[in-house]
């Protein structure tokens, strides 16, 4: 279960289509539960430093991860 301030990229498109394209880079800004249990995630698109949501994904749609600074 991710929470609100992770870092996570796109792996697959939602039930509805692709929102964010794939590969994205978002951090998540809502999390909600339907009515089947499963948990999903408000994402916002961190190349605009999205503070609103842009789309919402199961958590199978999403990988967690972390930016990293390296060196030129």
């Amino acid at each position: 279960m991710f929470k609100i301030g992770d870092t996570v990229k796109v792996i697959r498109s939602t039930n509805t289509g692709e929102l964010i394209p794939i590969g994205t880079i978002c951090t998540v800004l809502e999390v909600r539960k339907e009515l089947d249990g499963k948990y999903y995630y408000g994402i916002g698109d961190n190349r605009f430093h999205s503070k609103s949501v842009n789309g919402y994904y199961l958590e199978n749609e999403l990988e967690k991860g972390h930016l990293e600074w390296v060196k030129e």
